[in-house]
This record gives C-alpha cells, structure tokens and sequence, in this order.
C-alpha cells in the first residue's frame, strides 16, 4: 500500500513539474548594439537577435524593430547566400509582396527562423533590395555574424511577447506563464501589428507608437507637441540614419508630468524633427508621437498582442 502510494504520490509530482515546466518561457537571448553618434556615445542604440535560417550552416544577425510591420532580410546582404543556395533561392515568391516605402516588393516564403534556440517555421520574410551590407561568400568564415535584416512585429501576432531589458532576452509565446498574471496591464491599440501604449502626458491621455527600434528617444514627436511638452531651449540634437534617410532630431527638456501605468516618468527628453512628413505619419496612425526602450530598461515588459494589453514589471 505504502509503494502504491508513493508512486502515486510521485507521479502526481511528476507530472506538476511538467506543467510547471511547459509554462516556462524558451527565451531568445538579445544584445546590444553600441555606437557613437552626432559626437555621442551610446551603449544601447539598437537590439540584435542571434539568427540561423533555414539549415544554411552560418551565423546570422538581425535587428528586433516593432515599428517595422514586416520582418525583412536586407538585399545586398542576402544576395551572396541567395546564389549560393539554391533551397534558399527557390523560396523567393514574387507573387507573393509586401509594400515598404510606397513600393511593392517580393517575399521569401517558408523560411524557418531560428532566434536563439527558438524556430520560427513557415515564415514569410520580405527581401528588401538595394539595403544593408554587401558581403562576398569567400570572405564570410563559418564564425563571422552577418547582420542580414530585420525582425518585425509580424513575427508576434497572435502571440505574447516578453521582453526583459534587464536580463537581455525575449520570449514570445503562447500562454502567459503563472509567474506574470499579477502584473498590471494597460489596454492597448494594435493597428496593422503597430502597438499604440496609452501615456498620460500633462494630465491628458495620448497614444504612443512603442518602437523597440527607437531606443535612443524616449519621446519623438511633432515640433508642436514637442513645444508644448519641454521647454523652448533645444538642448541637443541627433542625426541618424532612418532606413535609406538621414534625419536631425532637436531635443528639449520635459517640464510637464508623464506616466504610463501610474509609474510616473521622471526628466527626461521629447525630440521632434523639421520634417513635416513626419507630422503626417502622427496624424495617419492618429498617435501623439512614438516611445523606444529607454523608458523600459530596468523593467520587464509584456505584449499581449491576442488581449491588446501591455503589461509592465
């Protein structure tokens, strides 16, 4: 009897650290790109995914951009393995496109991604032309990182995506691990994969495009926004290349109070730029401006991009 019951015993234990087990998150492990710029330098300019595609036997980098809506691959880069491999060549589908600056352009179907020791299959990967480094297949060692596109939020619809900008990984998974249920969420707007976060900026309610390929601005926004929100002293100002556009931003110091989820934001900056275009953009996607990382580096974040929420920790 004593035997029956231990048994018992143990396969009920067996089988809660199985459940516990699977609620575990598989994370993808990101660094950070450092770089110096208009004179300055900074640690955390960019965030780079450890990637392998398909079964080609090289190291791969790619770029996590949420404000990007489809994940790319970066023509010159790609195109000494797209004549190398023809498994690879023959997923090219100029049937099937993805518009990007105003033009159409083809897709890579079925590619498997793995970030990490995370697959991604059957993905849809756009081949933006004329973008990113050249390389030549003879000069790339088996240990040499090529930085080949990027990762956008079409690779997290319908999922939960955690960040931990404390420990450098991500997960995006399915179900909400037990550990993460108490946190408290924000609902949020999703439109066409862009995540809009609600800020409660000088007492009024604003929607904010969160762009992880934003992290040197804590807020970017229209000059005239930008006035009413910092003072009227530019206190710096930034140029940095935009996809295939170089841009200067001018920054002020906030002097109205800023919050999201009741954590109030302390000092910081807004930038804004000349170019109307982008005041076009605001209007467009009907947001107050656009929010990187910085406000988030010592915290864990969640997207649940399937309950429009967002979730800080």
């Amino acid at each position: 009897m004593r035997t029956v019951l231990f048994f018992c015993i143990l396969c009920i234990s067996m089988t809660f650290c199985s459940r516990k087990s699977s609620q575990d998150p598989e994370w993808i492990p990101f660094s950070w790109v450092s770089d110096s710029i208009s004179g300055k330098y900074f640690q955390k300019v960019a965030i780079f995914l450890p990637v392998t595609i398909d079964d080609l036997p090289h190291r791969f980098s790619m770029q996590f951009d949420l404000g990007a809506v489809t994940s790319v691959f970066y023509g010159n880069s790609l195109s000494p393995f797209l004549e190398k491999y023809s498994s690879l060549n023959n997923k090219l589908d100029t049937a099937n496109t993805f518009w990007m600056q105003g033009q159409e352009y083809p897709m890579l179907g079925n590619v498997d991604l793995m970030l990490g020791e995370v697959i991604f299959k059957n993905l849809d990967i756009g081949l933006f032309p004329d973008f990113g480094n050249e390389y030549f297949f003879d000069s790339v060692s088996p240990e040499t990182v090529i930085h080949i596109g990027t990762i956008g939020a079409d690779i997290a619809q319908n999922k939960i995506l955690i960040i931990d900008f404390r420990s450098n990984k991500m997960a995006i998974i399915d179900t909400l691990p037990s550990e993460y249920q108490n946190v408290s969420f924000e609902n949020i707007k999703i439109d066409d994969g862009r995540i809009k976060i609600p800020f409660l900026i000088n007492e009024k309610a604003e929607d904010l495009m969160f762009d992880t390929g934003a992290s040197l601005f804590s807020l970017v926004t229209s000059k005239e926004n930008a006035l009413e929100t910092g003072g009227k002293e530019i206190i710096d100002s930034l140029t940095v290349p935009s996809w295939d556009e170089i841009v200067t931003f001018y920054g002020l110091k906030t002097e109205v109070p800023i919050s999201i989820g009741g954590k109030q934001i302390e000092k910081s900056m807004v930038y804004y730029n000349e170019d109307t275009s982008w005041d076009d953009f605001y209007r467009s996607e009907n947001i107050w401006g656009v929010t990187g990382n910085a406000f988030f580096f010592d915290n864990l974040i969640i997207i649940d991009y399937k309950k429009n929420r967002f979730g800080i920790k």
